[in-house]
């Protein structure tokens, strides 16, 4: 890494945030010489205060270390091969478990068939035949559809 590459990841970092460096300092608590440090002298923090850092800005760890360059983009990503199915299912069991904290507790509607459901196969209207009969004709290509009636058909 070169020096003061990890403050220019910093830098850039506190910018998109509109972050001063005091605030990354109480956020993350780290003492604000230490900041200092890394702007200054070009020091690279330790693991801990990576680690803080990371949380702080709501980053990843891994990546934060890659893009301030005190990983290799190498180092950083491994293949798939190096997990576990035990480790890949329970980082895809995190992973789901932080999406659905996000998701409202409110009663949800799904379509269905109920009356009583305003979703009831979106679009059907009371009094005209249900959306997925209309389709249904739609899907029909013309060598399927039936003969109109008229003079050819006899009818």
């Amino acid at each position: 890494m070169s020096d003061g590459q990890w403050w220019t990841y910093l830098q850039a970092q506190l910018e998109q945030r509109g972050w001063k460096p005091a605030h990354l300092a109480r956020a993350a608590g780290v003492s604000e010489s230490r900041i200092s440090d890394w702007r200054k002298r070009g020091s690279p923090p330790t693991i801990p205060n990576a680690r803080a850092v990371a949380e702080a800005l709501g980053e990843p760890l891994v990546p934060l270390l890659a893009g301030a360059g005190l990983l290799k983009a190498n180092e950083a990503r491994q293949s798939l091969a190096a997990y576990s199915v035990r480790e890949l299912l329970d980082e895809i069991d995190t992973r789901f478990g932080e999406l659905t904290s996000r998701v409202p507790d409110a009663n949800v509607k799904h379509p269905t068939f109920d009356r009583g459901n305003s979703l009831q196969l979106v679009a059907d209207s009371p009094g005209t035949e249900p959306m997925r009969v209309q389709q249904e004709r739609e899907w029909l290509s013309e060598a399927e559809r039936p003969d109109e009636p008229g003079p050819d058909t006899g009818a």
